[in-house]
């Protein structure tokens, strides 16, 4: 598998960049984790929308989904040119109902119920989603292929629910890291995780690389690694715009 970082930032993106928004390849199958502001423009420079094969939105918070509506007119520009001939798979939390709702009743869209339960397959890529702790229903997700696995935190605060998972076997555990290790308390309020939080949770969880991301635009990076690399001293890689990172 392949991961494309197309766009770390929260809740806004810095110029000319993107929120939340990670490629997943396999052979010739696409994955798009999560969509929010400004990624599908910067998608399109290394996928033609027409070609994903599904999407998930994590969760209703705008820097996650709100380009799901840009998409969605890709996807019917598309079929009207007759590059596409199926509406596009997008996997969606049930609440807000009436954001599920809008987005289900779009012809281009194909929408699923994200649950616990419900794993599915994105070509030859298994994908099992699980809740997480955050201020709106929340799911990370589990992508397995050929015996390579990642993790996506999505949106959380860090709970043992989250740690068991990781545990599993992870190669690749992409990881939010919203706030810095002085605001603990704010983190666990708003449903986010810490650098160091983070850090811990690859450390514990034995994971393979740990990739950073989520990161407010007014912060420094290079800060933040720091902060990761006090409680982990394993493979670290900050998402940036373009990274890609084969599993």
């Amino acid at each position: 598998m392949l991961l494309r970082t197309i766009g770390c930032w929260t809740p806004y993106p810095r110029a000319a960049e993107a929120c939340s928004g990670y490629l997943v390849s396999s052979d010739s199958s696409y994955l798009l984790l999560d969509c929010g502001h400004g990624v599908a423009a910067q998608l399109t420079r290394w996928l033609p929308a027409e070609q994903l094969d599904a999407v998930i939105i994590s969760h209703f918070h705008p820097d996650h989904y709100v380009d799901l509506y840009a998409i969605r007119h890709m996807i019917r520009a598309a079929l009207f040119l007759k590059t596409r001939q199926q509406p596009l798979s997008v996997y969606l939390p049930a609440e807000p109902a009436h954001l599920y709702k809008e987005f289900a009743a779009m012809p281009e869209l194909q929408v699923n119920t994200l649950t616990a339960n419900s794993a599915f397959m994105v070509g030859n890529m298994r994908v099992q989603p699980f809740p997480v702790h955050h201020s709106l229903p929340s799911f990370g997700v589990r992508v397995e292929n050929q015996n390579q696995s990642l993790v996506y935190t999505a949106d959380t605060s860090i709970s043992w629910s989250l740690m068991d998972e990781v545990k599993k076997g992870t190669d690749l555990l992409l990881c939010e890291c919203t706030l810095m290790a002085v605001e603990g308390d704010f983190a666990q309020q708003l449903g986010h995780l810490t650098t160091t939080e983070a850090g811990r949770l690859a450390r514990e969880g034995g994971v393979g690389v740990l990739l950073a991301t989520h990161f407010w635009p007014e912060y420094d990076v290079l800060v933040l690694q720091r902060e990761i690399e006090q409680e982990y001293q394993g493979k670290l890689i900050m998402a940036a715009p373009d990274l890609a990172i084969t599993i």
